[in-house]
């Protein structure tokens, strides 16, 4: 490859998707440093090339040749039930019990991220949720929607995680799920809805909050790569000028932050610097990623309308 592929702090570059998809197709083989290349991609799509590159994870895994960053994902998420490796035991032993399955159809899927990495996330969703009057249960035992293992090409592992949390749905009487995360709303989508008999509504959190608006301030709206069919929504909630086609990838997908931290923050500050104003998203992996870089300047769209709501609630 020529020496833009090389430089530590270089952007990705598409055409290793394309590189890899076929040296795999044809010999069968990827070497560490195809791997390393393969994995450096958020699968945003803005390239046009996430097919080619999605598919070659794919037959790379299938053929055992796996990055590590890769099994210890898949590791954690059958370990400890989320992609971060949080033991969460102690938790589910202290909350069993305190949800009553069989008189609430609708649950608020909370994600790895926020649950793990942003939970003040979750607590402004949850007040939101209150304040419209949505009744709704969470899952003691809740485990990764497995989106991320599809990602990173682990199939197997993906489905693993798909048909555990259907078995536990069904179980429960799950009609309804609500999720904060847009990585998990495609992902419910995509692998979830119609497989063995289960066809839930799946909703994502910003669309309950039609008819709340937060003005005042000039923001530059940074729409996920999972949840761009959403930008409309979240404009009539915070009125901007901008327009999607100015959001690009914050630089934390497909598996990038728990791979290449570097590249992530790096793709993060170009995202940032794009816009001359503040930033606002309704992701919590951009949150997470953005805000790491520049905590002033990027900011959650629930957490503002929390504080718009209730004023007091961080006092």
């Amino acid at each position: 490859m020529n020496k833009q592929v090389q430089g530590k702090d270089r952007d990705c570059f598409p055409l290793y998707s394309l590189y890899c998809y076929l040296k795999i197709r044809l010999t069968g083989k990827l070497n560490k440093k195809d791997l390393h290349e393969l994995y450096r991609c958020t699968l945003c799509n803005q390239c046009h090339y996430m097919g080619f590159n999605q598919s070659a994870r794919e037959r790379a895994v299938k053929k055992g040749l796996i990055s590590p960053h890769v099994a210890e994902i898949t590791q954690n998420i059958r370990k400890f039930g989320n992609s971060y490796g949080v033991d969460t035991s102690r938790e589910e032993n202290k909350q069993q019990g305190d949800n009553k399955w069989d008189k609430v159809e609708t649950i608020l899927f909370r994600g790895c991220t926020s649950r793990y990495k942003v939970p003040e996330i979750l607590d402004a969703v949850a007040n939101l949720l209150r304040y419209r009057g949505i009744e709704y249960a969470t899952m003691a035992n809740e485990t990764c929607c497995g989106g991320l293992l599809f990602n990173l090409g682990d199939q197997t592992a993906g489905l693993e995680a798909v048909r555990d949390n259907i078995e536990k749905f069904k179980a429960a009487g799950v009609k309804r799920i609500i999720t904060v995360c847009p990585g998990c709303y495609d992902a419910l989508h995509m692998y979830y809805k119609g497989r063995d008999g289960f066809d839930p509504e799946i909703i994502l959190a910003i669309d309950l909050l039609k008819g709340l608006t937060f003005t005042g301030e000039d923001f530059h709206i940074q729409d996920p790569c999972h949840a761009r069919d959403k930008a409309f929504n979240v404009r009539t909630i915070i009125p901007s000028r901008r327009f999607i086609e100015e959001s690009p990838c914050c630089g934390a997908g497909g598996g990038v932050m728990a791979h290449d931290k570097s590249l992530a923050c790096t793709k993060a500050k170009k995202a940032i610097d794009k816009s001359s104003t503040k930033m606002v998203t309704y992701c919590p992996l951009c949150y997470l990623n953005m805000s790491s870089m520049e905590p002033d300047k990027v900011f959650d769209i629930y957490l503002l309308l929390d504080d718009l709501l209730f004023p007091n609630h961080h006092d």
